[in-house]
């Protein structure tokens, strides 16, 4: 049989291709297609300092190349940020997006096309914590948590991560004394487990029985997960330091309002805190020690060598209300605590880097680091000044929103 001319030209085109491949890797034909270029700006890495008149190269969703004086590929698609300020998407540590209906099954409860997803590109926000049921009746523990990104449209690349923390409570229908009891349970186990394991006692090992209920509290015993709890007082952060003495597990512990008052404690037990420094609340008339709420909360955690994050007062997202109240606007609530005597670095580290490890997903979000995802938003102004609006916000390399096409804010300038 003869030859196919056909067969016998595409295979001889492969070849080439295949040759010049290996002699020229980086050559534009293969290298830049998929490339894209932010240059001009003042890189706000987070980590390492500003960039001044920087550029950053994006391949594959993930950020490749950062610094000054790098060659952008001829082919690569480039955004113009000269006089803009480029940092990492912000980073927000409770929110309600993205979900509908009832489910606590967030994967089967994510909507690409909620409103509020669109909302939080808008203002610069592109990961997420949520969360789902929570403790109730006599169970100290429940729900369901994750950590989502508003891809808006995508339902595909939304979720990030699952399961990223324990939501526990020391104060359910039964009292804290449920909690410590069923800690208790898993530690003599896993002691147990241990000992027999260590004297390869075999007949032991297949003799002890695991008591009902106590598997979340063994995950929390050996810091696969950190408890999630929520206190207000001082009295109540000093509950859990105790706990913390008696079982060393990891804790995030939100709405910390009194945590200066015992910042020294906390830090002294590595617990990470989600707070809103505006938060009030009035000073206990009926003890003789500091009380209530300030807004040098998150200076004097900053000062003790507590690690926090920052939220605003509502965990929503609305285009109504009191300005700065939601997440529409998650740098003004640090500005405030800015205001409060806190540096403008550990600010902007709480709703970006701070945030990410608190939740689990430092290792990919929150600074502009080579090998991150190349979640990033231009600014046009500083972070913290009222008029400033993002420009735009790219999630995994991508542009998701523009401004100037922008059915919420396209028509405010700065002259307005």
């Amino acid at each position: 049989m003869g030859k196919n001319p056909q067969k016998s030209k595409a295979y001889t085109a492969h070849l080439v291709l295949m040759i010049l491949v290996t002699l020229c890797p980086a050559c534009p034909l293969f290298a830049d297609q998929d490339v894209t270029a932010i240059k001009g700006g003042d890189l706000y890495t987070i980590t390492s300092g500003i960039i001044k008149n920087g550029t950053i190269l994006i391949e594959d969703g993930k950020i490749s190349r950062i610094g000054q004086n790098i060659e952008i590929p001829k082919n690569a698609k480039v955004i113009n940020a000269a006089g803009k300020v480029v940092m990492p998407g912000l980073v927000t540590a409770t929110a309600e997006v993205g979900m509908a209906g009832s489910d606590n099954q967030i994967a089967e409860s994510l909507d690409p096309f909620h409103y509020s997803a669109s909302l939080a590109l808008a203002s610069g926000i592109t990961s997420i914590y949520v969360s789902r049921g929570g403790p109730s009746g006599s169970n100290p523990i429940g729900g369901t948590n994750a950590v989502i990104k508003p891809t808006y449209g995508d339902l595909e690349n939304m979720l990030v991560k699952e399961s990223v923390a324990q939501n526990a409570s020391l104060s359910s229908w039964m009292g804290k004394t449920n909690f410590l009891e069923n800690q208790r349970k898993a530690h003599a186990y896993l002691q147990k487990f241990d000992e027999y394991t260590r004297d390869k006692d075999q007949k032991k090992l297949q003799e002890l029985k695991k008591p009902s209920g106590i598997d979340e509290y063994i995950r929390l015993l050996k810091k696969e997960l950190p408890a999630r709890l929520r206190a207000t007082t001082a009295a109540e952060l000093l509950d859990i330091v105790e706990m913390i003495d008696e079982f060393d597990i990891r804790v995030i512990i939100d709405d910390a309002v009194e945590a200066w008052v015992v910042a020294e404690e906390i830090a002294k037990h590595d617990i990470h805190l989600v707070i809103t420094p505006r938060e009030k609340r009035r000073p206990n008339e009926y003890i003789s020690g500091s009380s209530g709420s300030t807004l040098e909360n998150a200076a004097i955690l900053k000062k003790a060598g507590v690690k926090f994050a920052i939220v605003p007062t509502s965990p929503s997202f609305a285009t109504w209300g009191i300005a700065g109240r939601d997440l529409m606007a998650l740098p003004m609530e640090a500005a405030f605590a800015v205001s409060g005597g806190l540096d403008e670095q550990t600010a902007l580290e709480s709703i970006t880097i701070n945030a990410a490890e608190i939740i689990g997903v430092a290792d990919r979000v929150g600074s502009l680091q080579v090998g991150k995802d190349a979640d990033i938003i231009i600014l046009d102004g500083h972070p913290f000044h009222h008029k400033t609006f993002v420009e735009l916000t790219l999630i995994n390399g991508k542009i998701l929103y523009e401004k100037s096409k922008s059915p919420y804010f396209s028509h405010i300038t700065h002259d307005n």
